[in-house]
C-alpha cells in the first residue's frame, strides 16, 4: 500500500472539493482543465476563474510516479484512496502571468508556486474515508443552508478580526439585506497573521452587539493564494455555494501588496456577475474621517480627511506593543488582542 500524505492547503481543497465548497469543480483539476480555466475562464462550459490543483514536489513525485493509486493521509489519517493516477505538468511562467500579472516573478506566492509544484496530479477517487471536522473548523454548505430561513442573504469574507471598517460594512450589509453570513477564511500560514481560533472568537463577540438571529459567522476553511480578482471571483462563487445571495467584494480583495489595483477585483467580479449567479456589492472602502470624527465611505471634506483602517496596521500595533486606537478599532474588541494572537 502507497501512502500520501497531505499538507494542510491539499486537505483543506480536498475537503472543500468533495463537499461541493468550489462547485462545479468537485475535484482536482486536469491539464485540460487547468488549461480552460487559465486561457479562457471555464470549467465544462462553466464560468469557474481560479484553477484548484494538486502538486507534488520533485521528491514525492519521483517516489510516486509509477504508482497505481495512493492513500491519501492527513495527520495519520487515511482520507481517500484515489486511482488513475496521471501526472501532468504546466507552463509556470504561463500561471503566473494569468494569475499574478505582468510582475509575477516578484511575487513571493508564485516563488512559493513553483517551490512546491514540481508536477500537477489528476485522480479520480475510488474511496472516500469519513472525516470528522468539527463545526468551528469546517461546516458543509448543504448543512448552513438549512439554517437559511428566506433570502438576500448578504456575505462579507475576512481573514481578520473585525476592525471599525469591517462594522461599518456589516451594519451597511445588515441595513439593507436584513441577513448577513460573515465566513472568515481561516487556515493561515503567513507570520504575523491573526491565529484561526483569535480570528473566529472576535467575530461572533461582534455580531452579538447586532442581536439579530439572522446574522451568522461560520469558517471558510481554506488559505491565502494572493490571486486578486480571480480568488475574489473564487470567494464569490464559494459564497453562492453557501446560499448567499449578494457578496461584498473589498478594497484589493484577496490582493498582495501593489500587485493589483485597489479596485480590479471589485471590476473583476462585477463583469462576471451574472456568470457567478451571485450579486456583487462593489461599494468604496470605508475609512475614518478626520474631520466628522466616524468612519465612512465617501465625505465631502475639501482637506484630506481620510485615515484607513486596516487589518495590517492594526497588527503592526500589537507586534510593537501599541495600544489600538479607537478610530481603528473598538475597545471590545482590542482588548482582546496582544502579540500572541499573531502568528508566529
Amino acid at each position: 500500500m502507497s501512502y500520501y500524505k497531505l499538507d494542510q492547503n491539499q486537505f483543506s481543497d480536498f475537503v472543500n472539493l468533495t463537499n461541493k465548497v468550489f462547485y462545479p469543480l468537485t475535484n482536482f483539476v486536469n491539464k485540460h482543465e487547468f488549461l480552460s480555466i487559465l486561457d479562457k475562464f471555464t470549467l465544462n462550459k462553466k464560468f469557474f476563474p481560479y484553477p484548484i490543483f494538486f502538486g507534488m514536489r520533485k521528491k514525492d513525485y519521483l517516489k510516486n510516479k509509477n504508482k497505481k493509486k495512493l492513500f491519501l493521509l492527513y495527520k495519520s489519517k487515511v482520507v481517500a484512496e484515489v486511482e488513475n493516477l496521471n501526472f501532468f505538468e504546466i507552463n509556470k511562467q504561463k500561471f503566473g502571468y494569468k494569475i499574478y500579472g505582468k510582475n509575477f516573478q516578484k511575487h513571493p506566492y508564485f516563488k512559493k508556486f513553483k517551490k512546491e509544484n514540481y508536477k500537477f496530479l489528476h485522480f479520480n477517487i475510488k474511496k472516500k474515508y469519513k472525516i470528522n471536522l468539527k463545526k468551528k473548523i469546517f461546516l458543509n454548505p448543504s448543512d448552513f443552508s438549512k439554517k437559511i430561513k428566506k433570502k438576500p442573504l448578504a456575505s462579507f469574507h475576512t481573514r481578520n478580526v473585525p476592525h471599525n471598517s469591517h462594522i461599518w460594512i456589516h451594519n451597511y450589509l445588515i441595513k439593507k439585506y436584513s441577513s448577513l453570513l460573515i465566513q472568515p477564511l481561516i487556515g493561515q500560514y503567513k507570520k504575523g497573521e491573526y491565529k484561526d481560533d483569535v480570528i473566529m472568537r472576535l467575530n461572533k463577540m461582534v455580531i452579538k452587539k447586532y442581536n439579530s438571529k439572522k446574522i451568522f459567522v461560520i469558517p471558510f476553511f481554506s488559505y491565502p493564494r494572493y490571486g486578486g480578482p480571480r480568488e475574489a471571483a473564487l470567494h464569490a462563487i464559494v459564497r453562492k455555494n453557501y446560499g448567499c445571495s449578494h457578496f461584498w467584494v473589498g478594497r484589493d480583495h484577496a490582493g498582495y501588496k501593489k500587485f493589483y489595483n485597489k479596485y480590479d477585483s471589485q471590476i473583476f467580479c462585477k463583469q462576471n456577475q451574472d456568470k457567478l449567479n451571485i450579486k456583487i456589492i462593489a461599494e468604496k472602502e470605508p475609512y475614518f474621517c478626520k474631520k466628522d470624527n466616524l468612519i465612512v465611505n465617501k465625505c465631502n471634506c475639501k482637506i484630506n480627511c481620510k485615515i484607513s483602517v486596516s487589518g495590517s496596521k492594526i497588527r503592526s500595533f500589537l507586534i510593537r506593543k501599541i495600544k489600538v486606537p479607537v478610530m481603528y478599532m473598538p475597545k471590545f474588541i482590542s482588548k482582546n488582542l496582544n502579540k500572541l494572537s499573531l502568528i508566529e
